[in-house]
């Protein structure tokens, strides 16, 4: 048993990058990395779990304290979100053509490679960005995450568009 007491099966990708970390340091356990980040063992432990997930600050916190990238940890922390949804039959595709809808489960690993290819579109987008101004890899994954799951992943089908009416032209 590893010091979260945690099995790594009740984790997220994101908590067992932090089961492996303590597991290879012995000389830290639980309690002093959470010290270390500011919030509470059990606090910890629940931000590791698959049902949950940290927040930016924190998820930046722990990365650093663990030597982790911060990329990745934004990367894992919201694949961990797209994962809850699937866990919850939630990535689901809902369109209309003419009079027939259409609902579609869409594959795990459809949406996280969607999240990820909207974050690199976001990297390209903001490439020339003055650095101060430019989002954070976090920031830029959650908006990602916000996206797939508002833009593609939704059981409402769409309602009928109107065709803009066009008034004739006076000559």
């Amino acid at each position: 048993m590893n010091p979260l007491k945690l099995s790594s099966e009740e984790c997220s990708a994101f908590g067992r990058l932090v089961l492996q970390y303590l597991e290879e340091n012995p000389q830290t356990n639980m309690s002093q990395l959470a010290r270390e980040v500011d919030i509470s063992r059990a606090g910890l432990g629940w931000i590791c779990r698959k049902r949950s997930n940290p927040d930016e600050e924190t998820a930046t916190k722990v990365a650093r304290s663990i030597r982790a990238d911060l990329t990745e940890v934004a990367r894992l922390v919201h694949e961990n979100k797209l994962e809850k949804l699937a866990h919850s039959n939630r990535l689901m595709y809902a369109t209309k053509f003419g009079k027939d809808s259409v609902q579609i489960a869409i594959p795990l690993k459809d949406a996280i490679a969607g999240l990820n290819a909207l974050f690199q579109a976001f990297h390209i987008v903001t490439q020339s960005v003055p650095e101060i101004e430019k989002p954070t890899d976090f920031q830029i994954y959650k908006q990602a995450y916000e996206i797939v799951k508002r833009q593609f992943l939704s059981r409402k089908i769409p309602r009928k568009q109107h065709e803009p009416r066009h008034e004739p032209s006076q000559s």
